[in-house]
């Protein structure tokens, strides 16, 4: 989809915004049917026209607002899903009322009753298919339909699916198109089978060609929409007679739609000058002020990683140059919450995803088609037809189709001189005829990423104001023509491509800052000196072994380094002198070891470094960069303990892995600082490992941060954890065939807490007597998953479980957080002492026990760590 907005959509959006709220005079000018999506004046003003002032955080006072304005309406029970008479519901509505949230109350507060024995919730949205609803519908119902079968077929299987539901609710919210339930393989509800279905959509038509009973939500009456908008605002500022009437002229044009008048109180409470009111009424009625502050906002995508995003802005020039990378992604970052925190874009639940209102969306891409070329993801096999590539265009998006081929002729010379950006990412081109790029002479982006090309037609050499050349992906691409003339090139992405060979006159690039040569299998060798004539590079990634490391220390102004050095000497002079890197993933390994690089991503904080089968002599310090969070060693040899390695700058370290370093006795042989930030311990096949540390004075704080231990194939440790050592963090313990271990937590006392333990697992532990203290307890109030398989010395479970409660039958409550018990003896399960209290707690769980054969634990795949 398309990454770019102007601001004239943002200034037209804003003229259109006149006192009549009626949408005519917008079907005049824009000749567009807007009934089809149901927009109004108000709704554009909620996006566009509240730039004068600055937001307070009003996403989430919004939608509360929302919620109790449903909740005193009565809208969700409004719905009578209980009615026996009512088979299908359907809420067609203005998007800004808010059919979503009610339809959330709405599954709410099914989920509390006992009516339904299953609650199904899918978003359909605009890019709606049968195939995909289908897969939808079966993934909520915890199924797989396989992609290789029949639509027809599949319909069948999923119709059995939710027959085996028995009584069930289907919610599909925010459907764009009618479609036959028949086809998707959703069962008609019937006063028979008690199913009910339920709809959103703000068309009309969908709620005609489906046949559903209509429920239309109201907007607020003038009375109301006032009492919602000082109850967010405050009462106190009533008795001034001047906002009394200028407070009745802006809910007046809110139109009684309950968002925007939440909105626009939150934005107007604590203003008490009557002259910002007066510019406020003027703006909502289509008077332009202070329009001179908005940013250029040309982003536009459905969902997009929040460093993508601002990674685009950057290639397109939108981020002002700063001198430093890291400087423009903080400023790319403030400009994301500026947009979050005015409703421009819309926050994703992950927290790294962004997305703007497909209404929002729509609007932009009519306004810009003149000169933008929108035709993403629409399964094209075939460029657009020559009609449609109008001399004014100025970007082109034709990412994520099936176009195979571009067209070997074209008219005109130049034909498109005002196109800047290209992308055809995501399709399946093999081959670029010789002259196409001829007709783009001001090109400045061009996307080929993820395609299957061979070759680049040497047109591209030609393309001399191009600032960023993308090819990720292009596997079977294995050379790129003279790249001599490309002197604005900032930007060259060769990741996980073919290339067998650096471009001829790559060196001569003196503009470029970003160069990616990351999981470049086929690439030779990088001729030596090469890189230090890049001296303006900013972003290096290189999964090459750097054969001469010296010349990395002439890259001053590298920020970001994605790479390896072949010994420990070369890591420790690049280190030394880089301080201002802020994002890294290193490895360090000999050049003719078999390398398995760790996955880095670029939107990731964890920096991190990972030595793989190096030797490192006793007492040798290691120049860490600075900032290090994650730190591997695998297959290492003259470790017997990190602190003979020297962590003095890894004060930020959240990471540790060691995996086979067959001479390490301890992890840590005396208190060190990092264990205090250290949140995931990693032990794997120590066959040496006795302690974890073995610190002599006080071990106040130690681990405080600890989150997460996994211990597997450690033999001769005997004790893992302290009780003296702080562990209210930890959240899981994995320990796995470690066979000579006896104690989980060592110590005298007789209590011990882990207030967030969520998971506890313990497997093959052939010698664990005991998991803390002989009379000692674990106080667990937060542990879900408990799993203890072939421990057969273990006698005693010393877990203290406060959650767990019963009802007046002696059965478990439903309030109970503990979801799992697994084991692998059913005669060890009866002998085990289990003391509670207050009841027989084996008696209470048994409705939690699963029961899991040796065979399936051998099968068992580790669970992945969180980091």
């Amino acid at each position: 989809m398309l990454r770019f907005f102007n601001s004239r959509i943002w200034k037209q959006a804003l003229q259109l915004c006149r006192i009549s709220r009626g949408v005519e005079g917008w079907q005049q000018e824009l000749d567009w049917d807007f009934s089809q999506v149901g927009l109004e004046c108000s709704e554009i003003v909620l996006f566009f026209n509240l730039k004068f002032l600055e937001f307070w955080d009003l996403v989430d006072e919004s939608t509360q607002a929302m919620k109790e304005v449903h909740t005193e309406g009565h809208f969700s029970g409004s719905l009578v899903v209980n009615d026996p008479s009512t088979v299908a519901v359907n809420l067609p509505t203005l998007e800004v009322v808010g059919k979503t949230t009610i339809m959330k109350d709405v599954h709410n507060r099914l989920l509390k009753g006992s009516e339904f024995r299953k609650l199904i919730w899918v978003t359909v949205s605009q890019d709606f298919n049968i195939r995909r609803l289908q897969k939808s519908v079966a993934g909520q119902l915890g199924e797989n339909l396989s992609d290789d079968e029949d639509t027809i077929v599949r319909a069948g299987k999923l119709s059995d699916m939710l027959i085996e539901q028995g009584r069930y609710v289907l919610i599909l919210d925010d459907v764009w198109d009618g479609f036959s339930l028949e086809d998707v393989g959703i069962l008609k509800p019937t006063s028979d089978n008690g199913c009910k279905l339920v709809l959103t959509t703000r068309s009309e038509r969908v709620v005609r060609s489906m046949g559903f009973k209509k429920f239309q939500v109201p907007c607020l009456p003038m009375e109301e929409a006032m009492d919602l908008f000082l109850s967010k605002f405050g009462q106190d500022m009533l008795p001034n007679p001047t906002l009394e009437s200028s407070m009745k002229l802006i809910v007046k044009e809110c139109d009684g739609l309950p968002l925007a008048i939440v909105t626009l109180a939150g934005c107007m409470r604590g203003i008490s000058d009557p002259r910002l009111w007066e510019n406020a009424i003027d703006e909502l009625q289509g008077n332009i002020r202070n329009i001179h502050d908005m940013e250029d906002k040309r982003c536009i995508d459905h969902e997009i990683k929040k460093h993508e995003l601002i990674e685009y802005w950057m290639e397109e020039g939108l981020i002002d140059e700063m001198g430093s990378r890291k400087a423009m992604e903080c400023s790319g970052h403030s400009i994301l919450q500026k947009l979050e925190e005015n409703c421009l874009l819309e926050r994703v639940e992950d927290g790294m995803h962004v997305k703007m209102h497909d209404l929002v969306r729509d609007m932009a891409l009519h306004i810009t088609r003149k000169r933008f070329l929108v035709k993403a993801g629409m399964l094209l096999e075939e460029v657009p037809n020559e009609e449609e590539w109008c001399e004014d265009l100025e970007k082109v998006s034709l990412m994520h189709n099936s176009i195979s081929a571009v067209p070997r002729t074209m008219k005109g010379t130049p034909k498109f001189p005002k196109i800047t950006t290209l992308l055809l990412s995501h399709n399946s081109l093999k081959e670029i005829p010789e002259s196409f790029f001829e007709h783009f002479p001001n090109l400045k982006i061009l996307d080929l990423s993820h395609n299957p090309i061979k070759s680049l037609p040497n047109s591209v050499s030609g393309l001399e104001k191009l600032t960023a050349l993308l090819l990720n992906g292009c596997c079977e691409l294995e050379s790129l023509p003279c790249v001599v003339k490309l002197q604005a090139l900032r930007k060259l992405d060769l990741r996980s491509s073919g290339v067998r060979e650096m471009p001829e006159g790559l060196g001569m690039l003196v503009n470029l800052r970003y160069l990616d040569l990351g999981y470049t299998r086929c690439l030779k060798e990088i001729a030596t000196g090469l890189l230090s004539k890049l001296r303006r590079l900013q972003y290096l990634a290189i999964h090459s072994i750097l054969q001469n490391a010296e010349e990395m220390s002439e890259l001053n102004k590298l920020e970001a380094f994605e790479g390896g050095f072949s010994n420990v000497g070369y890591l420790n002079m690049y280190a030394g002198q880089r301080k201002e890197l802020y994002k890294y993933s290193i490895l360090v390994c000999p050049q003719n070891k078999p390398r398995s690089f760790v996955q880095y991503s670029r939107s990731s904080s964890r920096n991190s470094v990972r030595f793989e089968s190096i030797e490192i002599n006793s007492g040798a310090a290691i120049v860490l960069p600075y900032q290090l969070q994650q730190l591997h060693f695998n297959h290492c040899k003259g470790v017997t303990s990190l602190n003979e390695v020297g962590l003095r700058d890894g004060t930020d370290l959240k990471v540790c892995e060691l995996v086979r370093c067959d001479e390490l006795e301890s992890v840590f042989s005396s208190n060190c600082d990092q264990l205090r930030t250290l949140e995931y311990l990693t032990l794997t096949h120590l066959w040496n490992l006795k302690v974890l540390a073995g610190v002599e004075e006080s071990s106040m704080g130690i681990f405080s941060s600890l989150k997460e231990i996994v211990l597997s194939g450690c033999h001769k440790i005997k004790q893992l954890l302290s009780s003296d050592w702080v562990l209210h963090n930890l959240e899981k313990i994995d320990v796995t065939l470690c066979w000579e271990l006896e104690e989980i937590v060592t110590g005298s006392e007789t209590e011990f807490s882990f207030p967030k333990l969520r998971r506890l697992r313990l497997c093959s532990l052939l010698g664990l007597k005991s998991i803390c203290s002989e009379n000692g307890v674990m106080v667990c109030e937060s542990l879900q998953f408990i799993e203890i398989i072939d421990c057969p010395k273990l006698k005693r479970i010393p877990l203290y479980l406060p959650q767990l409660k019963v009802d007046d039958e002696g059965k478990l409550s439903s309030a109970n957080s503990l979801e799992e018990i697994c084991f692998n003896e059913m005669d060890w399960w009866n002998s085990v002492e289990w003391a509670h209290p207050h009841f027989n707690v084996k008696n209470v769980l048994r409705p939690l026990l699963k029961f899991r054969p040796w065979i399936e634990f051998l099968n068992y795949k580790f669970i992945e760590p969180q980091w």
